[in-house]
């Protein structure tokens, strides 16, 4: 398994929105920031503004065929034209309009040029267990010569589009699992562009070496490493390993591999392993050096952990 698989083998779209949008020139809509963690517009057919709202981001005009990827949540605005008056979501996105659990249908604008955006919000099974998020920017454009350097994202692109506006059983699960291989797809494809020198957690999953000792420890969390067995495990010496690691990952070997541990027994208890199964899947000898692991992590004991997740399952807002 390579280092990207590892790294997101256990990463999982555990919430999702849908919304099949049509607008009619002039028209637009404004989103708001902090809703929800990955928010992404796929402009099937017309024309779009964009605007982040970041003092830094440029607006950027998307034509059909162009996806649109905020991974942080950022709010924003979506316009036919610059000056064109924008609603608010929350006006627009009612009960009234859902067509499924999960899947809305919003038409606004009055009778101009028509332009048709299929708009994807999702909360990660478990957001800290996503590295990845942190090191991207605010917004990843990528248009249809993507297809490129990865084989089928139009098609599934398409292909999303066409189950957002069918009214078929099985479509909130079948978009839950396509959202997972989309996720995937579009950090193939960043990474494929990415400058040698940029990056941070990116750049380490293209380094040979710290790419290697990703994949050990995403793969066998529970293995007793040492800084000198990883070392071991991916060809280097002990100090050239750890300063190469710290440097790429930004935090030393050990340090990542006790968070990787926690964000691990984090998803177990949620899914209701018991005290001593999630003590040993993640290489603590003892329940009780566990619960004091995981209480300096999460601020709270297991136990009041697995309520307060349980509890939280409310489906976003995009």
């Amino acid at each position: 398994m390579d280092a990207l698989s590892a790294v997101l083998a256990a990463v999982r779209m555990q919430q999702m929105c849908w919304v099949s949008t049509v607008g009619r020139a002039p028209w637009g809509m404004s989103l708001p920031g902090g809703a929800c963690p990955v928010r992404f517009h796929y402009v099937v057919r017309g024309n779009a503004w964009l605007t982040i709202d970041k003092a830094d981001e440029p607006r950027v005009a998307l034509a059909g065929g162009d996806l649109a990827v905020m991974p942080h949540g950022h709010g924003h605005t979506l316009r036919d034209h610059p000056r064109s008056r924008a609603r608010s979501w929350a006006e627009l996105v009612t009960p009234s309009s859902q067509k499924a659990p999960g899947v809305f249908h919003v038409e606004l604008g009055q009778a101009g040029p028509e332009t048709t955006i299929i708009t994807g919000a999702f909360v990660l099974d478990d957001p800290r267990a996503a590295p990845l998020l942190a090191a991207l920017p605010p917004l990843i454009r990528m248009t249809p010569d993507a297809e490129q350097t990865v084989p089928s994202f139009l098609q599934n692109l398409q292909f999303i589009a066409r189950e957002v506006g069918s009214d078929r059983p099985g479509t909130e699960i079948v978009l839950l699992r396509m959202a997972d291989v989309l996720f995937i797809q579009i950090l193939r494809a960043y990474l494929a562009r990415l400058p040698d020198d940029g990056g941070g957690f990116l750049r380490a999953l293209r380094d040979p070496s710290t790419a290697a000792a990703l994949g050990a420890m995403h793969r066998r969390p529970e293995a007793p490493w040492t800084v000198a067995s990883l070392a071991e495990e991916v060809g280097l010496s002990r100090s050239v390993f750890a300063a190469r690691f710290t440097q790429l990952v930004g935090e030393p070997p050990l340090g990542y591999l006790m968070r990787l541990r926690m964000q691990k027994a984090a998803t177990l208890l949620r899914d209701g392993a018991t005290l001593g199964e999630a003590s040993r899947l993640t290489g603590y000898a003892s329940e009780a050096s566990f619960s004091h692991a995981f209480r300096q992590w999460a601020g709270v004991p297991p136990g009041a952990y697995r309520k307060q997740r349980r509890e939280s399952g409310d489906r976003p807002r995009v």
